[in-house]
């Protein structure tokens, strides 16, 4: 389970956005170019450069695979989330791209859904990390210079638990510099 909040985390990472305005040539699929050029759009980001914590939690747990007893555990671990690091670029900032959080292409991301307008994002996007396994996430938030806040609505299929659904919210904060 530690694993697919991960993925989560790694997922809203990909990027951020508005509306389906990525799209550009139409064909329904958002291409690293296009999510690019979306995420160029407004210019430098407000966000500062540095180091960078962030922490996903979900307060709403849908898991009707997996038995009673577990989906307490399962919903206080979620609930108290979890946190990770890491370093954004000078560059990242000033030309953002599709990649702007830095997610690991082993994610096998695809977005529907990108838009960015000023320093509020909207996604909407699935990932699969292997097997039979689907991560369809959708996240919106606004970024300011030292934080930023995103809600996420994931559902997951393909788990050995069954479907699961989950809302949440990420929340990042600049912790200081990049470690040399």
């Amino acid at each position: 389970m530690r694993k697919l909040l991960m993925l989560g985390a790694a997922a809203l990472a990909l990027s951020a956005c508005s509306n389906k305005g990525a799209d550009a040539d139409g064909d329904g699929k958002i291409s690293d170019a296009e999510a690019t050029a979306e995420m160029g759009k407004g210019g430098a980001m407000a966000m500062k450069p540095g180091q960078w914590e962030v922490k996903i939690s979900f307060d709403k747990i849908e898991a009707p695979g997996v038995p009673a007893n577990l989906q307490g555990k399962m919903k206080e671990e979620m609930g108290k989330g979890m946190t990770q690091q890491s370093c954004l670029t000078q560059e990242q900032v000033d030309k953002p791209g599709g990649d702007f959080f830095g997610a690991p292409a082993e994610a096998n991301c695809t977005f529907e859904e990108l838009a960015r307008s000023g320093n509020s994002m909207k996604v909407a996007m699935s990932c699969k990390p292997g097997g039979n396994m689907v991560v369809k996430s959708k996240m919106d938030g606004k970024f300011a210079a030292e934080t930023y806040t995103m809600n996420i609505e994931q559902a997951t299929e393909g788990t050995p638990m069954g479907a699961v659904k989950m809302t949440g919210k990420i929340e990042g904060k600049r912790v200081g510099d990049c470690p040399a």
